[in-house]
Parts: structure tokens; C-alpha cells; sequence
């Protein structure tokens, strides 16, 4: 039987990990372009119900929230879309952020803590998760810690850029979490939904993220090692420690990941051997940028 999925974000960059990974399923997947408005209810319900969609996946805003003045995308999205869900009773997953947490010294936060957003983006997925745990029953909001990939705006492609420009780079060593590649966040999105599609009555908040923790600096030191070791540094950089607690971001980043594998089968994977596969696609991307300049 077709199974029928909506994919709201196919530009940034986990929407484009999203495509990727869903390309090698038998799913049939929708992508809107400018027809539907993303923001209106009655849009998204018309389309829910002409396309006879199953299933939600939810990305949309959530690239964009991590910058300054880039929230409103994300909660328009989740407005629109938690009602128009809720009256086609189709489920949603939405992906949200380790931001939604705030400033206290626990290491590994648990799907069950309380939200407290110290900053504009943890707001931001706070309140979209409030829309939908609000109005719309069968949902999985997915929480993601530090996310890393080859393209877009994240921890290991700033670092990149600045290591290979020689640049001075700062990094906190109070900082913790665990580095998530875009495409292991998209391979457990799929896992989810291959269940879900198979019957699987499992919702709520659930919580993904590498099983590799470390510290802002004990990444980029490895980053560092890793592009000596293999001769790709134009340049010398130079790393300083940061070892003060920033009144903005979370603490910790890290988050336990019990609902996810045991509801769903879920298995954490480490980052570490997917950091030189990312670093030369990286590269790669750079040289192509390059050439079409």
C-alpha cells in the first residue's frame, strides 16, 4: 500500500539530508513549491487533503532559527501546520533543538525535563512545540543536539572555514554535547517513519543525538588533529580556550536518547568516523563553489 509523505524543507540543509535519505525508500514524497503557503492553515489542510498525505516531516524554520531574527519561519510552519494535522488526524515529525533547554549544569537532559529557553531560538522551538503538543495528539517532536554536516551554517563547517583561512578560533571548553552528522539525524527520522507506516502508535518527545559526547573544544581539537594528520592546512590557525560559562546557550547539549530506542529500536552512532568523509565533501563543495565563480 502507498504510503504517502509531505517533506516541508527540501533547500536547507538536514531538508536536503531529509530528500537524500528518502530517495532509497518506496515512500512517495511530497514537496511543495510556492503554491502552498506554509503559513495558512486552510492551505495546509486543502493540500493534506487533495494529496491524501500520511504523514509530516517537518524541517522547515529550523535552519533558519539559529540566527538572529530568523525564528518567525519555524513558528508560522508549526501554527499552520499543528491545526491543519490535528483536523486531518494526520501525524506529524517535527524536528526541535537541545535550545529549548536553559542554563543548569545537568548533563545529559532527559525527554521528560522541563523546558527553560535562555535565548531567541530556544524560544522559538519552545513555542513550537507548545503549538503542537497543544492541539495535535499523534506527533513525535524530535530533539537534536549539536548537528554537523559538509554544507549549511554548523559547528564543523565554521570551524573549517576559519582553520583553513588561519584564522584565530575560540572555542568553550564548559560546553558539552554530542556532534550529530545531518545524515544520521535523517537516518533515524527514516527508521521512525518506516514504523510508523507500518502501524507503530508510538508519539511524543523524543530525543536523537550522537553517542559521543565531548566538549566545544575537545571537537575542534580533534577537527585540528584530524586536518594535520592528513596535510590540508594552507594555513596556521590558532586555538583559544574559552573557559567561562556564556549566559546564552545551554550548558549541555547532550541528550538521552531512552524513547527512541526503546519505542523505536533506535541506536545511538558516534560521530568520530564520519568526521573525514564530512571534511573532504566539505572540501569538495568549496572547490565546486570555486570553479563556478
Amino acid at each position: 500500500m502507498s504510503f504517502t509523505l509531505l517533506l516541508t524543507d527540501v533547500i536547507s540543509p538536514l531538508g536536503k539530508a531529509l530528500e537524500h535519505e528518502l530517495e532509497r525508500e518506496p515512500f512517495k514524497v511530497l514537496a511543495p513549491g510556492p503554491e502552498l503557503d506554509w503559513s495558512d492553515p486552510v492551505s495546509c489542510s486543502n493540500y493534506l487533503s487533495q494529496h491524501k498525505v500520511d504523514l509530516v516531516l517537518n524541517c522547515r524554520g529550523w535552519e533558519e532559527a539559529f540566527h538572529a531574527g530568523g525564528q518567525l519561519t519555524l513558528v508560522q510552519t508549526v501554527r499552520a501546520l499543528s491545526s491543519s494535522c490535528a483536523s486531518a488526524n494526520v501525524p506529524l515529525i517535527h524536528f526541535s533543538s537541545y535550545c529549548v533547554f536553559g542554563a543548569d549544569p545537568k548533563g545529559t537532559h532527559s525527554e521528560k525535563d522541563t523546558v527553560a529557553p535562555i535565548n531567541d531560538s530556544g524560544r522559538a522551538f519552545a513555542q513550537a512545540e507548545e503549538l503542537i503538543l497543544g492541539q495535535l495528539p499523534r506527533h513525535i517532536i524530535l530533539r537534536l543536539s549539536w548537528v554537523i554536516g559538509a554544507y549549511g551554517d554548523n559547528l564543523l563547517t565554521r570551524l573549517l572555514s576559519a582553520y583553513l583561512a588561519g584564522a584565530s578560533v575560540s572555542v568553550n571548553r564548559r560546553l558539552r554535547g554530542a556532534p550529530t552528522a545531518l545524515s544520521d539525524a535523517a537516518r533515524v527520522a527514516v527508521a521512525l517513519i518506516k514504523q510508523i507506516s507500518c502501524g507503530a502508535e508510538n508519539w511524543g518527545v523524543m530525543h536523537y543525538c550522537s553517542g559521543d559526547a565531548c566538549t566545544q573544544d575537545e571537537f575542534a581539537e580533534q577537527l585540528l588533529q584530524l586536518l594535520i594528520q592528513q596535510q590540508l592546512l594552507t594555513a596556521e590557525p590558532s586555538l583559544s580556550l574559552i573557559d567561562e560559562e556564556p549566559d546564552d546557550e545551554p550548558l549541555s547539549a547532550i541528550l538521552g536518547c531512552r524513547r527512541v530506542r526503546d519505542y523505536f529500536g533506535v541506536q545511538t552512532r558516534s560521530w568520530r568516523p564520519s568526521l573525514l568523509p564530512l571534511v573532504k565533501q566539505w572540501l569538495h563543495n568549496r572547490e565546486q563553489i570555486k570553479a563556478a565563480q
